[in-house]
This record gives structure tokens, sequence and C-alpha cells, in this order.
């Protein structure tokens, strides 16, 4: 028997295209996994499920997420539970060089995956400005074509560039929607967000526990947080959550109980307070300029032909330079594989071309065997 929907979580606007959204969304890139590294479609389903019967409606994924099975685990999950009530958003990678054929083809297996007969919102991924004056073109002519026969209902983008550039793509006027980041550490884009907000788009934000990094509950970060405050990765959603800019906040989950806790802090009626924002903001300046490396644990730059285990070496090196995590960083570090380590890195570069971040991944590999193997 289906479980009764309690639609608990508040629901928000997005921007003028019509739709309400739920302000927590379910991102599909950390779905629970096989020890193969296949997803577990079982498991995955059980929490896409429970999360829409609470209230969740915006539901993020894409043909690249775990090595093309993330489409197909949501459409598992979806079946039968009532295509409506649903906002469906997926992306395709146009720097990859996608002929108009290609664009068709992997449309038309999103929608197969996703056992739908549209989607609600179509992104470009990760543009940049390069991709932006090489692809967007043929972007736009396709998603003007799959509009008008209804197979898309609004097209935008994703992007890791400078917020000078994602600026330029809100002005364009040619996208309804955006995936940013943002969250209490990296806050660049915020006047990026404030701008698409006021231009009338639709504001998703990405990573807003910092890809798992803002809920480290070792005691040296629970120093960190303000008084009162005894979880971090409930503040550093509720600070998302707190901004008017932000429709969504897009949470990668790959267990119930990271289901369960952020569906009740999105449930939480009380933003952060300004003084509560300003006591962590003391806290935490210091360590945000320690974090020069941004990665967000995506893992398009995996896999790594020689086994290493880049975004977890980097989570890390993360814990152990920024909320001086290290003694438990270190030891996780040396508890692997020998080829999973950063001495393993032959510098090959492959692993730099997928990454959205541009982060010199082979330099700071080399940084970081220095760091926890000398």
């Amino acid at each position: 028997m289906a479980e009764k929907r309690k639609l608990l979580i508040p629901r928000k606007e997005f921007g003028r295209t019509g739709y309400r959204v739920g302000t927590l969304g379910f991102g599909a890139m950390r779905l629970p996994t096989r020890k193969d590294g296949h997803v577990d479609f079982d498991r995955a389903a059980r929490l896409i499920r429970y999360a829409i019967n609470h209230g969740v409606n915006f539901l993020d994924t894409h043909h690249f997420y775990h090595q093309g099975e993330s489409e197909e685990a949501v459409g598992r999950a979806i079946a039968g539970m009532g295509r409506k009530n649903l906002v469906l958003q997926t992306k395709i990678g146009m720097y990859n060089n996608y002929t108009e054929k290609q664009f068709w083809q992997l449309l038309e297996n999103a929608l197969k995956k996703l056992r739908t007969s549209y989607l609600d919102f179509y992104l470009t991924h990760s543009l940049s400005w390069k991709h932006y004056e090489s692809f967007n073109r043929l972007f736009l002519k396709v998603t003007d074509k799959a509009m008008a026969l209804n197979l898309i209902k609004y097209r935008g983008f994703s992007s890791h560039d400078t917020p000078e550039n994602v600026k330029k793509f809100v002005e364009s006027g040619y996208f309804s929607t955006m995936t940013i980041q943002y969250n209490l550490i990296n806050r660049q884009y915020q006047s990026v967000i404030e701008l698409a907000w006021e231009k009338g788009m639709g504001v998703v934000v990405m990573g807003p526990i910092g890809g798992g990094l803002l809920a480290s509950p070792e005691p040296e970060f629970l120093k960190l947080l303000p008084s009162g405050q005894t979880d971090p990765a409930v503040l550093a959603l509720r600070f998302v959550l707190s901004d008017k800019h932000v429709h969504v906040a897009c949470s990668g989950m790959s267990t119930l109980k990271q289901v369960k806790q952020n569906i009740a802090t999105a449930t939480i009626n009380e933003p952060l307070t300004a003084k509560e924002i300003s006591q962590m903001d003391a806290l935490i300046k210091q360590r945000r300029k320690l974090l020069n490396l941004p990665c967000t644990g995506c893992g398009y730059c995996l896999p790594c032909p020689h086994q290493v285990k880049i975004p977890y070496l980097f989570r890390q090196y993360n814990l152990a330079r920024v909320f001086g995590i290290e003694k438990k960083a270190r030891k996780a570090y040396l508890r692997l594989k020998a080829e999973e380590k950063a001495s393993s890195c032959t510098g090959c570069r492959q692993c730099e071309k997928k990454c959205p971040q541009k982060i010199p991944i082979s330099r700071r590999l080399q940084e970081l065997r220095d760091y926890f193997e000398k």
C-alpha cells in the first residue's frame, strides 16, 4: 500500500514559470549504490518515494550521473506516482560538442528512462562562457523545437563559471531557470542569485551543504557553530532556505536518515536570524579563506584510470585544512589502498578535462600527497 502523502515542505512560486515547487529538492547524483558501484534501484526508489510522500516535488538528475543510471533510478521511483504532481529537471552537457542528432538521442533517452512524455526543465549543464559562445546557438535551436513539440516546458542552465559570466547568461533572457552553487562558505554567486530572482527565473541551489563538507559532526567543527546550534548540516541547509531569492535547495541524499533530516529542516518555519548568520560569519570567516580547494564531490573526475579516489581525498584534505579535523582525516587517508592514494597519480590529467570547477587536480594531488604522506 502506498504511503499517504504529507505535504510538509513549504512551496514557492518558481519564478514566472507558473510552477510551485517544494523548497527542498532531491538531487539524484548521490543515490545509494551496491558493492559493484551500480545504483541500488530498490533502495533509491524507497528514498525518492519517501521524499515525494512528504512534500518534495522537485527532482534533479542528469544522464551523466551514476554512469547513466540516475535518470533510470528516478524513472523507476516515480512510476505510478502521478506525473502532474512532480517537477522533473535533467541536463545535457553541450560542452561534449554534441551534434543535433545526438541531442535528440539524449533527450529521447531521458524521456524513456524517466518514463515520461515531457520534461519540465532541460538544462545546458556546467555552462561556461567558452561553451556559451560555441554551443549555445545549437542548444537554443533544438530546445525551441523541443518546446514547440511539448517535449520540454522550459530550458535553463547550470554553471560553475565566474559570477560575471553567469550574470551574462541570466541577462541574455534565453533561460527560465538556473542551478548554481551557494552555501555558508561559498557565497560568490549571491548577487547572481538576486539578479536571477529579479528577472523572474527559477533559482535552484546545488551543494547547500557543500557536498557534505558542512555536515561534519566532529567536535572541532561543532565549535564553529553559533550558540544553541548543534547540527552543522541543519544550520547549512537552513541558511540556504532562509534566502528569499532561492526557490529550491537541491540536496543529494543517499540514506533515509538524510532524507528525513532534510525534510525536517525544510519544514522549520523560522529562518535563521540576522544575528545567527552574523555569528556564523564571524566564526567561519578565517576558515573560508583556507577553502582554496573547491571540490564539491560531484564525481565528474571519476573513474580515475589509476583508481585514485579523488573526491574522497579532497574531502579529507578540506576537513583537515579548513576545519582542523586533521587527526581523523589523516587516519582515513592512511587506511586507503596504495592505488587509491594521491601518490598513485601519474599526472595524466584525464580528470581535469571533466572537472566543472577547473581544479588543477594533478597538482593538488601532489600537494595532498605531501601533506598526508610526509
